[in-house]
């Protein structure tokens, strides 16, 4: 389908079902083109890259992460949201107080109920849980409990050092109490209500998701009247469909493209130093993949540098296994990339067991912007130091990409909240997809000292202390290998001229009254 096909489509859509409202509203619509659209809106289900994209619009944090107060939108405090104060009242106990005038999308007034549910044992942390992966950010809740109209008491199995931190993420996101449990999760996916600036209007799957604003939104009238993401996998399309005007905003731009935009006019072009970087997964329980030796020649004999400057044009920069910079500079700076060392990755390689099988490489096809092109450049580093890999493209989906002999796959690592437990534990944590047995997405069986020291850096208020947890934690990965971090994500995106936003330091699109408006 084309963009203009796309176009009318919506066109369509949008004057069949709402030709009365837009007579009566001069706010502007916007349009967006995306590379991919998400299944769905529930936060526990769409924890993805173009999940949280959307789902920014629709829900709200129990407590918010200030993006905006960065300069470069990667502010780092805490902020109100739809929680107004907490407190630590003892050790083991934090008292939040909400808001009192805040309404779901469908006018029934969101309640202390409705947050100690979000958070409580039936939605996340419980052994019958209706989120399966609740616990990895609230597993150490023992009871959430409401206390009064406007106060939830939470309390947890020890300290917890990050406690404000844990809503941030977009698992922090409240969800109508009521209406989720007459839904169940897998309807309510489909059928979304929230607190958010924007309400769900229409999704076609693989093609388009309409949200309209929600004028009752506590936070402020929304700037514009609808949203519209278009699904356009074809970078150029998208690329053409902001030239042309017929999209106001587009996401997924590969760094050869840049100088595109930033000469055209009537275009502005928006760099975004990403808290998520590119990994390398391995899979540990596939022979000969199975042998760390093999997994840590991999890295060695990949030159990420000369990848970073020759696809990301420099932009991007190598990454210490599972640290970032918002870490803080004293550890970003205290951890090494692993470097290009070709004889160390042959010393590792006639120590392994690997005899020069064909390993296979999996990639989901456009999703990750750019990655082919570095896939095919890590195939012939590999290629020239001994080790053969063949590259196997799938469609974005669900669990058949897993299904079958696969070696190594593309993903990604989020820093979902600023502090050391994140991405460490969200992606290696006991309740990770990537370590659970009976996720199909399981590749890796931690040691149990690993295990013990995210414990520890989860329930650990001194700083020091936990700082040595961490490193410890890091060294082991090093030294199982089961990923190899490859660069830190820049995103660029094309906004036209008039459009005043800011992209921030993670992948959702904040396009409410605070951070989007008109020339």
């Amino acid at each position: 389908m084309t963009l203009l096909d796309r176009m009318v489509l919506v066109s369509a859509a949008v004057l069949a079902l709402a030709a009365p409202a837009i007579a009566q509203d001069d706010r502007p619509s916007i349009t967006i083109g995306v590379q991919s659209l998400p299944a769905g809106f529930d936060p526990g289900l769409n924890i993805s890259n173009v999940g949280q994209r959307v789902n920014y619009s629709i829900f709200d944090e129990l407590i918010r992460r200030a993006y905006w107060e960065g300069e470069n939108g990667d502010g780092s405090e805490l902020a109100p949201s739809l929680a107004v104060h907490w407190r630590n009242v003892s050790p083991n106990e934090w008292e939040v107080d909400i808001r009192t005038d805040v309404v779901f999308h469908d006018g029934t007034p969101m309640t202390a109920e409705d947050v100690a549910f979000s958070f409580g044992e039936e939605r996340v942390f419980g052994e019958d849980r209706l989120v399966a992966v609740g616990p990895t950010y609230f597993g150490n809740f023992t009871d959430v409990e409401v206390v009064d109209e406007d106060t939830v008491r939470f309390t947890t199995s020890a300290p917890d050092p990050i406690f404000p931190y844990r809503f941030t993420t977009t698992m922090g996101k409240v969800v109508p109490k009521d209406y989720y449990l007459e839904l169940g999760p897998e309807q309510f996916n489909l059928a979304p209500i929230g607190t958010g600036p924007y309400k769900l209007a229409e999704i076609r799957q693989g093609e388009f998701i309409r949200l309209e604003a929600n004028d009752d939104y506590w936070g402020g009238l929304p700037p514009v009247r609808e949203i519209t993401f278009i699904e356009i996998p074809e970078m150029a399309t998208r690329i053409s469909g902001l030239m042309t005007g017929e999209l106001d905003i587009i996401t997924d731009i590969s760094p050869d493209q840049k100088d595109i935009l930033a000469q055209a006019d009537g275009v502005q072009l928006m760099p975004a130093l990403i808290d998520n970087s590119r990994v390398m997964v391995f899979n540990t329980f596939e022979p000969p993949m199975d042998d760390p030796n093999l997994r840590r020649a991999l890295a060695y004999a990949v030159d990420r540098q000369a990848v970073v400057e020759a696809l990301w044009a420099g932009d991007s920069q190598v990454l210490p296994e599972l640290v970032f910079p918002s870490h803080g500079e004293e550890v970003f700076a205290s951890r090494q990339a692993a470097t290009y060392d070709p004889e160390e990755a042959r010393r590792l390689l006639e120590a392994s067991d690997y005899n020069g099988e064909q390993l296979v490489l999996r990639i989901l096809n456009g999703y990750y912007t750019n990655y082919l092109e570095v896939a095919q450049v890590l195939q012939q580093m590999w290629r020239e130091n001994g080790i053969n890999v063949s590259i196997e493209l799938f469609d974005v989906g669900g669990e058949p990409s897993f299904e079958g002999t696969w070696h190594m796959r593309a993903w990604s690592n989020g820093m979902q909240m600023p502090d050391l437990t994140h991405p460490i534990v969200n992606v290696y944590g006991s309740t990770s997809i990537r370590t659970m047995p009976e996720d199909f997405r399981y590749v890796w069986e931690p040691p149990a000292r690993f295990d013990e020291l995210l414990d520890l850096l989860n329930t650990t208020v001194d700083p020091e202390e936990r700082l040595s947890y961490f490193n410890e934690a890091l060294d082991i990965v090093e030294a199982e290998a089961p990923q190899m971090e490859m660069f830190q994500n820049v995103e660029y995106f094309g906004v036209r001229e008039g459009i005043n936003w800011k992209p921030y330091s993670f992948f959702m699109m904040d396009l409410g009254p605070t951070n989007l408006s008109f020339n």
